[in-house]
């Protein structure tokens, strides 16, 4: 007589709405800029390396969507770009793991990547740590890591509007319009997924980064664009 929504998962039964994302396509985002932004001479950036990462927590088909999102993202903007991808290990455990964030982060940078990207729960409060270190950008995931870590180099987030996607299921079951029994994926287009703000690098960020990560927000969403959900390499 219950009625239930489980969130980044899929149960078969009619009594349970199962919320999933998108998150490849705002991982593609995320992508566009870190493939425009590390040809930029900043303060965090050289155009000396054309090399970005990507920095996951539990290997998983989950979290290589993010994977093959980010990589897409580059690949379209910065096709000599070259994507570092490391990820913390291969059970739960790795999404707690700050120590091999920074670890894997301080890798990467020595590799000559100057901005990573991370979907590995704590873990990446490492990576973070290791931008502020080094001074390279960070870029955050699910939430606007930015207000999690005021004192890192956090470029941008791409957030995971779990928020929104809770709201409309609660809201379809007070309209006694419940979708008990199927799987409602949120995207671009469905406001589950979304890129932050540059907040405090606004001014870093030339125009044309702001008008490619419009540009392939549209042409996801019109379907112009389709991003892969498993790496391609």
């Amino acid at each position: 007589d219950q009625s239930f929504a489980i969130v980044d998962s899929v149960v078969e039964q009619p009594n349970v709405a199962s919320l999933t994302f998108r998150e490849e396509q705002g991982s593609y985002l995320a992508g566009v800029v870190a493939g425009l932004m590390t040809s930029e001479d900043t303060e965090y950036t050289t155009p000396d390396d054309k090399t970005v990462g990507f920095l996951g927590g539990q290997q998983s088909p989950l979290i290589e969507k993010f994977q093959a999102g980010y990589e897409a993202g580059v690949e379209s903007v910065c096709p000599d770009c070259e994507v570092l991808v490391e990820y913390a290990g291969t059970t739960p455990d790795a999404f707690n793991d700050p120590a091999a964030g920074q670890e894997i982060a301080l890798r990467m940078h020595d590799d000559g990547a100057d901005i990573i990207y991370h979907a590995s729960g704590a873990t990446g409060a490492g990576m973070f740590e290791a931008a502020t270190e080094r001074n390279f950008f960070g870029i955050g995931v699910d939430s606007d890591q930015a207000k999690l870590f005021p004192d890192a180099p956090v470029l941008t987030s791409m957030l995971k509007r779990v928020d929104n996607a809770v709201f409309q299921t609660v809201e379809a079951f007070a309209n006694d319009s419940f979708p008990g029994g199927e799987v409602q994926t949120f995207g671009l287009e469905e406001d589950g997924i979304s890129l932050a703000e540059f907040g405090e690098f606004d001014d870093l960020v030339p125009q044309e980064v702001k008008d490619a990560v419009d540009q392939a927000r549209s042409d996801i969403i019109d379907g112009t664009v389709e991003v892969p959900e498993s790496p391609q390499g």
